[in-house]
């Protein structure tokens, strides 16, 4: 759909609030929009009760014969969609001045709103006769100008050639810009893509300059950048010597260069560079190819070995489970429930019984010392 502006093209309307236009029909000695619009195509519009305004972009749609008021550049509703109360206006289709390309007070042309449409291209032809330093008179009354917009065109050529024969040349033949005059700047592109070339005699920022949402990679660096300019421990870590072997240590000041050896001091790892193994003092103890899971450890000379749980039995001459009785290699256990202190024991046919002093009197058919004597005494009396 294109925009289509139309002359002597108004009328009425009745639409109230702020929603889409319908087209009443044409005013007395005016033309519809119908008849010189097709579905979709926009315009500029006017639109007035002859107290209230609002002039915009709107979209027409032949279907119920209405115009959308797609985007409002001026009103009486500071800027924004009047909402009409009820009653008729006229619309009609209007050039409004924002849109305008005119020439000024000094005839010179006014091209501020000029903008480019993706894919257009505009080509302007100024006489170089006509380009002088005399008066805006004289180069209005001796320039030939000449504008010309239209998609379908291919040529790229726009050329601005001031009165000191070429101080500033803009040239877009091949998607390449120059600006000449000695400013040593190249801006070359292809689709999406800008280039921007500096000669490096003028590739300098300075002062305050900064890049945006741009990348410049290391080949396109050269020289070096100042220790001063970097960080404080920055320019410490660049001050190092680079030698061989060396690591780079806080020493809680700054960063300094240190050898292995001098390295391992600082972190408290001793000076060797090779830690010694064995079973000596200091030593490191190390794991021979024996040891296994749930192993139990023996030194075995400079390194510990594992040792399973039978083996560690035949080292000690221990057995995994014990026989108890009261035969050869048994183990004796205690065969009573009533085992006291200061009781003897008596050997049972499974282990250990305790006796107390009566009963051990009792065992070996013995009587006690006071009982021994009472008998003398009592046999004595019998005897006669």
């Amino acid at each position: 759909m294109a925009l289509v502006i139309s002359d002597r093209v108004k009328e009425t309307t009745t639409t109230t609030g702020t929603d889409t236009l319908t087209l009443g029909g044409a005013v007395t000695g005016f033309e519809t929009f119908t008849a010189n619009l097709s579905d979709g195509d926009t315009t500029y519009y006017a639109c007035t009760d002859n107290t209230d305004f609002e002039i915009g972009l709107g979209t027409f749609t032949t279907s119920g014969t209405t115009l959308a008021r797609t985007t409002i550049l001026a009103s009486s509703n500071s800027g924004s969609a009047v909402n009409w109360a009820a009653g008729t206006r006229t619309i009609f289709c209007t050039l409004p001045a924002a849109k305008a390309v005119f020439l000024d007070a000094s005839n010179v042309t006014n091209i501020s709103n000029l903008k480019l449409a993706s894919g257009a291209t505009v080509t302007a032809i100024l006489d170089e006769d006509g380009l002088s330093s005399d008066s805006a008179t004289s180069l209005a009354t001796q320039q030939s100008i000449k504008a010309y917009v239209d998609a379908q065109v291919t040529a790229q050529d726009l050329d601005f050639q001031g009165d000191t024969g070429g101080a500033l040349s803009i040239d877009l033949d091949s998607e390449t810009l120059d600006i000449a005059g000695g400013t040593g700047i190249d801006i070359s592109g292809s689709a999406n893509t800008l280039t921007v070339a500096i000669d490096s005699t003028v590739a300098t920022l300075s002062g305050t300059q900064t890049l945006t949402n741009k990348s410049i990679d290391a080949s396109q660096l050269t020289g070096t950048v100042a220790n001063a300019r970097l960080d404080a421990q920055l320019q410490d870590v660049a001050g190092l010597a680079v030698t061989d072997g060396n690591f780079i240590v806080g020493d809680g000041n700054n960063f300094v260069a240190e050898s292995g050896a001098t390295a391992r001091t600082s972190l408290g790892l001793g000076t060797a560079a090779v830690t010694n193994t064995g079973i000596s003092s200091g030593n490191t103890l190390v794991a021979d190819s024996t040891v296994a899971d749930d192993d139990f450890l023996r030194i075995n000379g400079t390194s510990v070995e594992g040792r399973s749980a039978s083996e560690v039995l035949s080292d000690i001459g221990g057995q995994a489970s014990l026989t108890f009785g009261i035969a050869n290699t048994n183990a004796v256990q205690i065969d009573s429930a009533s085992v006291a202190d200061d009781e003897y024991a008596r050997f049972t046919a499974n282990g250990l019984e305790s006796r107390s002093n009566s009963e051990v009197l009792s065992d070996i058919g013995a009587v006690t010392e006071a009982t021994a004597e009472a008998n003398a005494v009592a046999l004595a009396i019998a005897l006669g």
